[in-house]
């Protein structure tokens, strides 16, 4: 447990060095649409761009993950399925 825990501070340390911002870990906010989110999964950051959302997802601890564009506004947001 230890060591996801540890893993997940490097994915979201990560994050912030690569431009994304990191969502606290939370349920969805208000502004994504609940509708569309797959149970299971968090939103662990966003990305100005698709391509910089996924080349973090790719590059992340976990093996199941993917991309949204934002409802709100021009950014993508990366959720991952943290029992991956």
């Amino acid at each position: 447990m230890r060591t996801r825990v540890w893993l997940t501070g490097v994915v979201l340390g990560a994050a912030l060095l690569t431009g994304g911002t990191v969502a606290t870990a939370q349920a969805a906010s208000a502004s994504s649409d609940a509708s569309t989110i797959a149970a299971g999964y968090t939103d662990i950051g966003t990305f100005p761009s698709l391509s910089a959302c996924q080349s973090f997802g790719a590059a992340g601890v976990y093996s199941d993950w993917y991309c949204k564009k934002s409802t709100t506004t021009s950014n993508y947001h990366l959720w991952v399925n943290l029992d991956s």
